[in-house]
């Protein structure tokens, strides 16, 4: 259940970075929707197309209630806020929507595109991510500035731009709600792309908890023993590349022991099934050289 006390504590809200006076009620205008242009910083790059048709069918039956926030440029205007509405119009070829013209800064623009899609839970963790990473480079602030901005603690803006850290096909089945935020964190616990990623696929194959996951992460970080002294480099680091290599492929725990001219090939199985599997698969390879 969501913690209500941080949503209403979410940042100063568009109302009080962008004040909409009576006065400035007075000076909304309705502008030509040709002159307008996106905002370069929205970081919001997925529009639900569903939630946009049903935006379209309330707009074509009453118009454009909410005026939108813009800003002048050369060019025209550039929209701070309102991406949904203008996107909507702009489908149903209205040549003009209502505005409100705001004077803002490069970096209150960025920031106030941040605030309206958190608070409205309009953007994916990865577009949140990319917004504060974005804030943080194009204007040099530190991650404590950063939340501060946003009305985030410190620890969740780092966590969120931590994500970012993940392979694209991770992050793309986050993005899709394949996985959760917290299978991310825990896959985020594996040192390697390679097995982060095949940790992802193995969480959507078989529709894990994030407790399963952190239980497969710790049989995964557990190095393979190569035991004992002495032992020649070359053969200890043959049975770690053997070790991992037999990991990867029976996809569970495997440990290679060496004890002065013999050594011991582990296999750990987590249940019944799962031995039937290797099995099967031992016999195939098997089958396959003879």
């Amino acid at each position: 259940m969501q913690d209500k006390s941080k949503k209403t504590g979410l940042g100063r809200g568009l109302s009080s970075l962008i004040p909409v006076s009576e006065l400035d009620k007075q000076y909304i205008r309705k502008i030509q929707i040709a002159e307008v242009v996106a905002n370069k910083y929205q970081p919001r790059t997925d529009f639900a197309e569903e939630k946009l048709q049903e935006l379209m069918e309330s707009i074509r039956q009453h118009g454009v209630i909410q005026p939108v926030i813009v800003r002048k440029i050369d060019s025209g205007y550039e929209l701070i806020a309102g991406e949904r509405r203008f996107l909507a119009a702009k489908r149903l070829d209205f040549q003009e929507i209502p505005a409100l013209v705001k004077s803002v800064s490069d970096q209150e623009t960025l920031e106030l595109a941040l605030i309206e899609n958190i608070q409205r839970a309009d953007l994916n963790p990865i577009e949140e991510a990319k917004g504060y990473l974005m804030l943080s480079k194009e204007f040099s602030l530190s991650q404590d500035s950063v939340a501060k901005k946003v009305g985030r603690s410190r620890t969740a803006v780092a966590n969120a731009i931590r994500l970012l850290k993940l392979p694209q096909r991770v992050q793309q089945a986050l993005v899709c709600s394949d996985i959760s935020v917290g299978h991310a964190k825990v896959i985020l616990g594996l040192p390697e792309p390679e097995d982060q990623t095949a940790l992802c696929e193995k969480i959507i194959a078989k529709d894990l908890t994030v407790r399963d996951t952190e239980r497969e992460v710790r049989r995964m970080t557990t190095k393979p023993q190569c035991q004992s002294a002495p032992v020649d480099p070359q053969l200890r680091k043959k049975c770690k590349r053997y070790a991992l290599a037999l990991r990867e492929s029976f996809r569970t725990g495997v440990d290679v022991k060496w004890t002065g001219n013999k050594g011991k090939l582990i296999i750990t199985v987590a249940n019944e099934e799962e031995l039937d599997r290797i099995v099967s698969q031992l016999k195939q390879n098997a089958t396959k050289v003879s």
